[in-house]
Formats: C-alpha cells, structure tokens, sequence
C-alpha cells in the first residue's frame, strides 16, 4: 500500500472513529453554543414496553443534538458564513449596514417593510379587552399604563439592508391596534414608545447593533416618560455618569454564534441604590414565567405590578427605586385577571410588550 492510501485510510478511519471519541471524553475545542432552547438529555433505559416503543426515537434525539463535533462545525459554519461570506449563519438573522444586526421574530421583518398584517376581527376583540382591562384596574382604584416598547428595525431602519424597503402604503400591525384602541377610548392610558425613541435618536445611540434592544441608555428614555405617566418625579440623566469602557456582544450575535461586537453605553447612578431582590416562593415560580420581584428600603412607596417581556429587564432597576415592591413576570397576556393582581395590592398595573409581539398578544384576546 502507497504511502498516500495509508495516509487516505488512516484519515478516513479518524473522520469515523473521533467523533465517537468526542461524544465519549468531550475534547472539542468548542464547548458551548449559545441555543435558545434546553439541550435533548439522554433518555432514561426503559422500564416497560411502552418506554421500550418510544425509546429508539428519544435516543435519536439525544444523538442528533449531541453527536461529536456537533458544537465545533457549526460554529464553523457561522464563522465562514459571517467573515467569508458575509450572509447570516441564521435564517432569522438579517446584517444590516455598519455591522447592525436585526432579527427577525414573529414577522417583525415583515413589519419593518410593512408587509405585516392583523385580522380585523381579531384587533376588534382586543380593543374590547384591553378597554375592560383599563376599566377594571380603575374601578379598583389601581392607575394602569399599557407600554408599547419600539422594536429596533422602527428606531434604525436606515441600517437596513437596501433591499428591505418599507412599502408605500405599509402600515405597522401596531398602528392598526392602537389606531382602533385610541378611536374607541380616546383617554385610554397609553405609552407608545415609539415616536419618542425615533426623535431623541439624534441626541445618542439606544439600541445595541448585535442586540434586540435598547440599551441602558434608551431605557431610560423609556423610564423617564413612564415616570411622567404615572405622575413620579424620575432620576434624570444628570443623575447618572455615561460609561462607555466595554464592548460586548449580544443576543443576535450569540445566536449567530458570532464574536460580533458593539460598545455598551452604560449609565452609572450617581444616587444609592434604594432596592433588593425578594425571592418568589415555590408556588409562585410555578404559576409564573420567570417573576423577578423586588423591595425598596422605604416602605412608603407605592407598588407596582408589572406583566412585561425582555425589555423590561434595562428598565427594572430604574423603575425600582420608586416602588416599596415591584411584581414583574415574564408574560404578556391580553386579558388581565384580577383574581391574580390582588393578592400583591398594586397600586399601579403595567403591562408592556415589545411592538413585534402585538399578535401574540392580541391573539390570546376573548
């Protein structure tokens, strides 16, 4: 045998045998992905014939999400796809310009060209919902602010791809429900987000380029114009000192499993912070998506409850330092229940979601 076949079989023998090896002592250089879901675990042996049908497939599973070198060619992969071809390693994931990354959830590309669309039957019960939802938190004597937090596509489209062009007569889903909510409760307590970020955009960046959100900086933007809402004086920016030292990747770049990375404009308090996490109980971890519920030192303030998603999390420690409690849980249903809300005596409901999630919202109404 030639030194040349020798060399082909031993490779194709290592190409056979390693990633077995892999699976077994775990030697690939990349160790961790970042995955927006829970990994497949190794199915337990199975105890009976039921466990016995199921298992071929269940192990597959585990298999298919853990084979050798799973985690190594795809970041490869993302890596020649990002530096050499300049496309998304991601379907979800669009490159803008000047290194601004969007992503796409829940169609909120196809609101950036106003392609989307929401049933008119659906937008007319929601209207009905979320004017109960008002009423009752009034007759309760509880103030209510629903928040429409700007989706980052509406604050920069000018960094995105040319070929996303916002159609002429292109109207943002959102638009269409608060157009119909305000028509049918002209007074209804509403902070749309959304035109304040676009014009004190020119003042600073608010959004991370390799992030879905706003940074610190836009959210307090945001908290500012909550505060004046609800009638409580906010810390303004005189309060806090810029910090500009870090630069960090985010969420759309971990997605990618891209090293991309943007500056963090960061806010410092130059006040003492006045709060402190409080830990949910058992029974409230289970009836809840993810509770962060916090206590302020003086006792006299009022407290909040607040239904919010992801972005919410820059806004918490601002909004914290004036509620004696702050009830937050990662969830955004359009009806709300009282039942739930009254065991915590807010004296003020919040409830806040991210512009591209308007149909998830809106689909839940009764």
């Amino acid at each position: 045998m030639s030194v040349q076949n020798k060399f082909l079989t031993i490779l194709f023998a290592l190409t056979l045998i390693l990633p077995a090896l892999d699976s077994i002592l775990s030697f690939s250089p990349i160790q961790e992905l970042f995955e927006k879901r829970l990994p497949t675990f190794l199915p337990q042996s199975p105890r009976d014939f039921s466990d016995l049908k199921t298992y071929p497939k269940n192990f597959e599973k585990f298999f298919d999400d853990n084979y050798g070198f799973r985690k190594t060619l795809i970041f490869l992969n993302s890596q020649i796809s990002d530096k050499i071809f300049d496309e998304s390693p991601d379907a979800r994931v669009t490159i803008g310009k000047d290194g601004w990354l969007y992503f796409d959830n829940h169609n909120s590309l196809l609101d950036a060209v106003g392609q989307a669309t929401l049933d008119e039957k659906m937008i007319e019960r929601a209207v009905k919902s979320f004017g109960r939802n008002w009423q009752n938190m009034r007759e309760k004597n509880i103030d209510y602010l629903l928040i429409i937090a700007a989706d980052k596509s509406t604050i920069y489209p000018e960094f995105l791809p040319d070929y996303m062009k916002r159609s002429p007569d292109g109207t943002h889903r959102t638009d269409k429900f608060l157009e119909a909510l305000i028509k049918k409760y002209p007074d209804f307590p509403l902070l749309d987000l959304r035109p304040l970020l676009q014009k004190v955009k020119k003042n600073e960046i608010l959004y991370q380029k390799t992030d879905t959100h706003w940074n610190r900086r836009g959210a307090h933007y945001a908290y500012v114009e909550i505060m004046k809402r609800l009638k409580i004086k906010p810390h303004l920016r005189s309060d806090f000192i810029n910090k500009e030292d870090e630069f960090i990747r985010g969420d759309i770049s971990d997605i990618m499993n891209s090293d991309a990375k943007n500056l963090n404009y960061e806010l410092t308090p130059k006040f003492k912070i006045n709060f402190y996490q409080i830990e949910a109980s058992e029974a409230e971890k289970t009836q809840f998506h993810k509770p962060i519920f916090l206590a302020n030192h003086d006792k006299n303030l009022p407290v909040v409850f607040a239904y919010k998603d992801s972005y919410f999390a820059d806004l918490t420690e601002f909004v914290a330092q004036h509620f004696s409690r702050l009830y937050s849980i990662n969830e955004f249903p359009c009806d709300l229940n009282y039942e739930i809300i009254k065991k915590y005596r807010p004296n003020v409901v919040l409830q806040e979601f991210w512009e591209g999630r308007v149909e998830v919202v809106l689909s839940q109404c009764q």
